[in-house]
């Protein structure tokens, strides 16, 4: 492969900052692929002070009048170019953080670099704002890595999960039942441990450098933990935990009259196709001249979903679930009669001929888009992954 140039800024000519107008706007509708690129541009009408050329006084000026983009985007797309591009300052994405999307990269602006390397493509970004607030814990103690396994492990779900490990034969098999999907983040106090295929990763936020473990030698770690010979490792650690039951709780009284139930349309069950890459992956980023207020009201409908804490089952079509499923669709278009927010987790039933067909999945909620222009009144679209 070739080395990268890095770009230097020269004063530049009417018809280049034409072109550059011109390739900006059409970089817009490709977000997801172009925010470092976006960024340079910026920079680059900025260092040259181009945007004079049209009376702006400023290139937050430029960017509000020529782009829609307000002084919060516009600076976010510049300090992206700045911490994630080439040599800081050219339109190639540094090696290291290909694959990681746009949300990522946004929540990571405001992280100490030397806790990148507990990123992956796998993390969520509340796990990435969970660490970035055992930064700033400034009273959590030193921990140790013993520690963090016994957090992990204490609740009795994690039960199965420690016999596993006991009885496993190999490193494989220690690995298929600690990261079945190939990714683990754990973490306590000011210790992060981030599992991979091929090495641990072992960080205490606030020092510098890191340390990596072999699998065999956090087999050891794990043994010195848990008693992996007693015929149940998880009550040895934590003893005979009785299942919590729930208070009885007091019948409701009937009313006198049962008011009908609004029923379900075949519309809130189906969604509809054909959203843009825009409101999927840059709704911080749009100008505020385009959100509008969603008025509380009541809601009529019946729900289209059920929730528990923060999961939401959800009806959808089996064209839709198939798309969902190979990746090609990344978002959902929904009824925000539920309050969606970041890091709620999608329990999506694929239904067909009025009826579910058994497939699942589960897609975590990254972005929650609302409020914007050619967005039907209480919708919103939701980037998932």
């Amino acid at each position: 492969m070739g080395e990268v140039r890095v770009e230097e800024y020269h004063q530049i000519t009417i018809q280049e900052y034409m072109d550059i107008k011109e390739d900006l706007r059409r970089r817009l509708n490709h977000l997801a692929e172009s925010f470092v690129a976006i960024g340079y541009r910026l920079k680059q009408i900025r260092d040259s002070e181009a945007y004079r050329q049209d009376g702006y006084e400023n290139i937050f000026e430029f960017a509000e009048k020529e782009l829609g983009l307000t002084k919060s985007p516009a600076s976010r797309f510049m300090a992206i170019n700045d911490r994630y591009s080439v040599g800081g300052n050219s339109m190639e994405l540094r090696p290291e953080f290909i694959g990681l999307g746009k949300s990522r990269l946004s929540e990571m602006l405001t992280m100490d670099p030397e806790d990148y390397v507990l990123v992956t493509d796998k993390t969520s970004i509340k796990e990435i704002r969970e660490l970035k607030h055992m930064e700033k814990d400034e009273s959590a103690e030193p921990t140790k890595l013993q520690e963090v396994l016994l957090k992990e492990y204490e609740s009795p779900r994690r039960r199965e999960e420690l016999q596993e490990i006991a009885k496993a034969k190999c490193i494989d098999d220690v690995k298929a039942t600690v990261i079945p999907e190939g990714y683990r983040l754990m973490k306590k106090g000011i210790l992060a441990i981030k599992f991979e295929e091929d090495k641990i990763t072992v960080r205490t936020m606030g020092t510098s450098g890191v340390q990596e473990l072999s699998w065999n030698e956090m087999l050891v770690e794990y043994s010195e933990t848990f008693d992996l010979n007693a015929e149940d490792p998880w009550e040895a650690a934590y003893g005979s935990q009785e299942e919590e039951t729930e208070p009885p709780q007091e019948k409701e009284k009937k009313p006198a009259k049962e008011e009908p139930m609004p029923v379900a349309t075949s519309q809130q069950e189906e969604q509809i196709p054909g959203q843009t890459e825009l409101e999927k992956d840059f709704p911080e980023y749009l100008p505020d001249d385009q959100r509008v207020e969603i008025p509380d009201t009541k809601r009529v409908e019946a729900p289209e979903i059920e929730e528990v804490g923060r999961r939401h089952k959800l009806k959808i079509a089996k064209m839709f679930f198939d798309a969902i499923a190979d990746g090609t669709k990344t978002f959902e278009l929904r009824k925000n009669d539920r309050n969606y927010m970041i890091g709620d987790i999608l329990e999506l039933r694929e239904m067909m001929d009025g009826s579910p067909t058994g497939r699942e999945l589960e897609k975590e909620v990254v972005y929650v888009l609302e409020g914007f222009r050619g967005l039907e009144e209480g919708y919103c679209i939701l980037g998932i992954q």
